[in-house]
């Protein structure tokens, strides 16, 4: 699939406007420089499609993806890629494919990441998944290429999937675009990040929620994420005398090699975002990121028409923290025993680095918030809105986190028998944990009235009422994790 230039340049156009109401030929002529009867003509003899049928193709294919990872209606999938009405839609779709959209749906074929042409992928159906990098694809990459763009890889921004973790997010995106068909519940637990729970008992800190505060090791909690999927983990860290040229090749050469890469920063905080690709040789990257249209971040970057960003300014955001890739199969997947193992281990109390952790970060939190001195008449509106940010984050980390985790236990007692009981008296700890989260933020109002939420934060009643619900989200944690336990001494 090796094609011109301008063939591979038609190729990315189509990508980038799949979704098209109506594919605007009079617009690739402009974008392209050639008329469009030379562009159908160059296209044809290339590719032996012709333009408009490959356009049609792309746009079954591309659909693919809402009817297997959405509840979209099959009529809302048929006008969002630009069919008149439904029945036109199913019709091109039991040619193209050789089912209709609800058998599709049903049976559940593979699809992910497929190479349309040299250095640009989109979304496919596959044989079977990929088993290693190295029999995967033709890695024939022009020597002269600047750059490679993976298109078709899932948004990943806060409400995805119904979620609120930048990174269990990440993780389900790049798995969909891999193959793989995992429920946002299983990315947040094997990833641990549905049990976790940090306060540093130094300040209040916004960063208390950050992922990679969960376990001692940086590192060692996105490579649950890898194993959830029985994918090679590579990591590459910004410590001290590593290089922006050592980012660079990491990403270039998975990207290369059609795998998107999760990294910390990029735009904004250093919260996990994708790399989709690059240009200029790794100088400017592409992507999702959570902050990718947040004016306060996002004034040096560019949109492209994907809806990826692109930034050429991510290594001098200091905040730019780390890159990883889930990369080829290599192994089983992650089992049930491991992520209860991995749980009680995120949920354990205990004090690292001036962070409490686990159980022992409710009560850290409870004593910040009980302090009367650090709420005092003199605290101005900005000293406020920082600890409501924090409070916030606490109360929506236990609420994804907990609500996802009953998710789990309850899809494990239905075909876990010997301890069903147990797994759904787990789900039930968790489910009643996220609710008294739920009743904490209930007492602090709608976020439309953020002065009214400060002023209830200032008001030591309503912290009470707050503290008194800690202490309930912690016994209902503290049930789960000793139910946990007893499941892993059982296993042993």
């Amino acid at each position: 699939m090796s094609y011109p230039s301008s063939v591979k340049a038609i190729i990315c156009y189509i990508e980038a406007h799949i979704k098209d109401e109506k594919f605007n030929y009079n617009e690739l002529e402009r974008r392209i420089g050639f008329s469009d009867a030379y562009i159908r003509e160059l296209f044809g003899k290339n590719t032996g499609c012709p333009l408009a049928k490959y356009v049609r193709i792309r746009k079954v294919k591309c659909s693919a993806y809402e009817l297997l990872y959405t509840d979209m209606s099959i009529l809302d999938i048929s006008y969002l890629y630009g069919f008149s009405n439904p029945e036109t839609y199913t019709r091109a779709f039991n040619k193209i494919i050789g089912m209709t959209p609800s058998t599709f749906r049903i049976t559940r074929p593979i699809i992910g990441k497929k190479e349309l042409s040299v250095g640009v992928y989109g979304i496919g159906l596959l044989n079977e998944k990929e088993q290693r990098s190295d029999i995967f694809m033709d890695r024939n990459v022009y020597k002269n290429n600047t750059g490679t763009i993976l298109y078709g890889v899932p948004k990943a921004a806060w409400g995805e999937y119904g979620g609120g973790t930048p990174y269990p997010i990440c993780l389900k995106a790049c798995s969909e675009y891999l193959g793989e068909d995992l429920e946002y519940y299983f990315t947040m637990v094997s990833s641990a990040a549905a049990f976790r729970l940090v306060w540093n008992t130094k300040c209040w800190d916004l960063s208390n929620v950050d992922i990679f505060h969960t376990l001692s090791e940086t590192n060692e909690i996105y490579g649950f994420g890898a194993k959830a999927l029985g994918r090679e983990f590579s990591f590459l860290g910004r410590d001290e005398g590593v290089t922006k040229e050592e980012f660079m090749e990491f990403i270039k050469s998975h990207i290369d090699e059609g795998y998107p890469c999760i990294a910390l920063g990029i735009i904004g905080p250093p919260e996990p975002c994708i790399i989709t690709g690059y240009k200029n040789n790794g100088e400017e990257l592409l992507g999702w990121n959570f902050f990718q249209n947040d004016p306060e971040f996002a004034s040096n970057i560019e949109i492209d028409e994907s809806g990826y960003f692109v930034c050429s300014s991510w290594w001098e955001n200091t905040d730019t923290q780390a890159v990883m890739c889930m990369g080829a199969i290599d192994g089983e997947k992650i089992s049930n025993d491991e992520i209860i193992a991995n749980g009680v281990k995120v949920l354990t109390g205990r004090e690292e680095y001036g962070y409490c952790k686990g159980i022992d970060a409710y009560d850290a939190w409870k004593n910040a918030l009980g302090n009367d001195s650090e709420f005092t008449v003199s605290d101005n509106l900005f000293v406020l809105f920082e600890k409501m940010l924090c409070q916030m984050d606490a109360m929506s980390c236990i609420i994804d986190g907990r609500e996802n985790a009953a998710k789990f236990f309850r899809s494990l007692a239905e075909t876990w028998e010997i301890n069903k009981e147990k797994c759904n008296r787990i789900a039930d700890a968790f489910a009643r944990c996220a609710e008294a989260a739920k009743q904490m933020r209930n007492l602090f109002g709608d976020m439309s009235d953020m002065e009214g939420m400060l002023k209830k934060l200032a008001d030591k009643p309503v912290r009470d009422e707050v503290c008194i619900l800690i202490d309930k989200a912690k016994m209902f944690d503290s049930e789960a994790l000793a139910l946990m336990v007893s499941m892993i001494k059982k296993q042993n």
